[in-house]
């Protein structure tokens, strides 16, 4: 189906109604802003109908293709948004905070606090392990989807999920004492 993308209208509305959910959800969960994600997705689309050209069924499936763009996507969004950073600091310097930038800042340190033993275990995964159990467990990803989606083989994106829990379930402790499985 992806192949006909570029020629057939009608193949391109299909894989944007099979897709469409999974990678708004993927991109709302990196992006953390619904509108940010929606233009991520519509860039996604926008991708898919240019390179439809070059995929290729036997390196994975449609799907993994397609969060392989999202994910590249992101990263390129966090380059743009890294260099915008430094030069508005540079331009603008840094301003006191407000009454309300106060009440924000509290709202989001409680918030943190929440899943902080979540967040601490997750950062402390090594970032393969961490993005491959992400695109598994959050985005519904097989392993062999995430797998191509990074560019890796699957036998190896097998072995890093398997680390990735291990060492979660090592890092959270159940609510009762005992160990979790993650």
């Amino acid at each position: 189906m992806v192949v006909r993308v570029g020629a057939d209208p009608e193949a391109l509305a299909e894989l944007y109604r099979r897709h469409v959910r999974a990678v708004l959800g993927y991109a709302t969960r990196r992006l953390g802003d619904p509108h940010d994600a929606a233009d991520l997705v519509a860039g996604v689309f926008l991708e898919v109908m240019q390179s439809a050209h070059t995929f290729d069924a036997r390196r994975g499936s449609a799907r993994g293709w397609i969060f392989g763009i999202a994910g590249n996507l992101v990263a390129a969004r966090g380059r743009r948004r890294a260099v915008e950073a430094r030069a508005l600091e540079r331009l603008y310097g840094t301003r006191d905070l407000l009454p309300d930038d106060h009440a924000e800042l509290a709202a989001r340190i409680d918030a943190h606090r929440a899943s902080a033993d979540l967040a601490t275990a997750m950062r402390a995964l090594p970032e393969a392990e961490r993005e491959l159990f992400l695109l598994v467990s959050m985005d519904g990803l097989t392993p062999s989807e995430a797998a191509a989606a990074l560019g890796i083989a699957a036998p190896a994106a097998r072995m890093r999920l398997a680390r990735a829990r291990r060492r979660l379930r090592k890092a959270l402790p159940a609510q009762d004492g005992t160990e979790t499985y993650a």
